[in-house]
């Protein structure tokens, strides 16, 4: 039987969590909630402790608190942390599921880099984690429309959790048989948060609200 921990946030960790505890070979075993849990969207940390009460939470937020090889997956849905090489390296198998497309949309906002870029195709996309910032091979990705003329990030941001969770549910299930697949160096692009005054108009959920 395998262990398995989800760190992160949001409805998107906790369906994420609902699938692994749903698969015959697999038990959630340990759950790391951001630290800083949005209000906008459900606690990590309370529907865990309500629904898996036998899972351990840990809420500091920190995967330090993991001990290394305590599990054999350890998935990162939205997590605001980097994770460091010796959990990586003692995990058979830790992925990430990040909301953008890779490699064009590495690191921090891709919903809001797309919209201000003009894209017309989104993302979201599960990968190994490696040493890099969303640099691993992909397993899973899911593309979608969006219209930029008419698209606030609240939208595209709404688009991409429906996609993740059909994507999170048609990965998770099949992962040990599907063959990673590593990402093209030449087209990768890395956003981070000192960036975030570039952004301009898609700074914030809506346009209104960047002006404000």
């Amino acid at each position: 039987m395998r262990r398995a921990a989800v760190l992160g946030k949001g409805a998107l960790a906790v369906h994420a969590c609902d699938v692994i505890a749903s698969l015959p070979d697999t038990v959630l075993d340990t759950v790391v909630p951001n630290a800083d849990e949005p209000s906008w969207d459900v606690r990590l940390s309370e529907v865990a402790a309500s629904r898996w009460p036998h899972v351990r939470i840990v809420p500091s937020g920190d995967w330090r608190e993991l001990d290394p090889g305590r599990c054999d997956l350890v998935f990162s849905v939205l997590y605001d942390r980097i994770i460091g090489p010796h959990l990586i390296e003692a995990t058979d198998t830790i992925i990430n599921c990040h909301p953008g497309r890779l490699p064009q949309y590495r690191g921090a906002r891709p919903v809001n880099w797309a919209l201000s870029n003009g894209e017309e195709l989104h993302g979201i996309t599960v990968h190994h984690i490696d040493a890099g910032i969303d640099t691993g091979p992909i397993v899973g990705e899911a593309l979608f429309s969006i219209w930029p003329d008419i698209d606030e990030v609240r939208d595209v941001w709404e688009r991409t959790m429906r996609h993740g969770r059909l994507l999170i549910s048609d990965v998770l299930p099949r992962l040990r048989h599907i063959p990673p697949r590593p990402q093209d160096e030449a087209l990768a692009v890395t956003h981070h948060l000192r960036e975030t005054a570039l952004l301009g108009a898609r700074a914030d959920w809506t346009r209104a609200a960047s002006a404000t």
